[in-house]
């Protein structure tokens, strides 16, 4: 079985007191995230709510692999045309210039 491209791995966890997004190395940097550093980074975005990504995932029928950490963090693979609806669910988690 072939991978499907692209493929969205990120993690979104805390940073002192706020959140941020990290992409793994290989993750496709997508245009629909134009705020990722030079390392594919964003830096504040909001607290990943697993319930309303299962349920924007679901209902676009777009398979992805989550996995909660225990203090609320968050990583996320997605392959193929569900990367590109990961994405579009990520974009809501971008807050920039918002300071809480």
């Amino acid at each position: 079985m072939k991978d499907q491209a692209p493929v969205l791995d990120v993690f979104i966890g805390r940073a002192g007191d706020a959140w941020k997004l990290y992409s793994a190395p290989l993750s496709w940097r997508t245009p629909f995230l134009p705020y990722m550093d030079a390392r594919g980074d964003i830096y504040p975005v909001r607290q990943p709510d697993l319930e309303d990504l299962e349920r924007f995932m679901w209902e676009s029928d777009s398979p992805y692999g989550p996995r909660p950490t225990s203090d609320g963090g968050l990583q996320i693979v997605a392959r193929g045309r569900s990367a590109v609806t990961l994405a579009v669910w990520l974009q809501e988690l971008i807050r920039l210039g918002d300071p809480t």
